[in-house]
């Protein structure tokens, strides 16, 4: 479910907003998605490994949950590209795109799980993006507009997909 299309910097802010959505529960986890577009205007996408807590084998984009101690969104992903795809390579962060609200089931922990998710559009610039987590990601891959079978993305990244389809034509 589509929630807001302003960015906000942090979870006060992110609190102010969301006492507007009576459908968001009151226990949700935030997550800081990016969508990145190389330089041939192909979007990546990791394969979800056996270690995910759910939706295994499933495509998702770069990014990941964000940690009480981060001190704003872009600095929560910033971090989540950084231990998913190493130092290797230059990726921006250029702006934010959507956030949406989603349940996902928890298949470690046998229960529902409400996420906030929070995504942003980026580029990678250079470099080589590295498998950090082998566990949770059996490798990259990149699509261009009508290449991907949708239904190898995980839902939360099925609906974020979407929006980033409508709003950029991948160039």
């Amino acid at each position: 479910m589509k929630l807001f299309s302003q960015e906000v910097k942090d979870n006060q802010e992110l609190q102010e907003v969301l006492q507007g959505y009576q459908e968001v529960q009151d226990q949700y986890k935030v997550a800081v998605i990016l969508y990145a577009f190389d330089n041939e205007g192909r979007i990546i996408f990791q394969r979800r490994g056996p270690g995910c807590s759910d939706e295994r084998l499933k495509l998702e984009s770069i990014g990941g949950k964000v940690q009480p101690d981060d001190p704003d969104f872009r600095s929560a992903l910033r971090r989540e590209i950084t231990e998913e795809v190493g130092q290797g390579a230059d990726i921006s962060i250029d702006e934010f795109v959507v956030s949406t609200y989603a349940k996902t089931f928890d298949e470690k922990r046998g229960k529902d799980q409400a996420w906030v998710y929070l995504a942003y559009k980026g580029t990678l610039k250079s470099g080589e993006l590295q498998i950090t987590e082998p566990e949770k990601n059996l490798g990259y891959e990149r699509y261009k507009n009508g290449e991907l079978d949708e239904a190898e993305l995980s839902k939360g990244a099925r609906e974020l997909y979407q929006f980033i389809k409508e709003k950029y034509h991948f160039q």
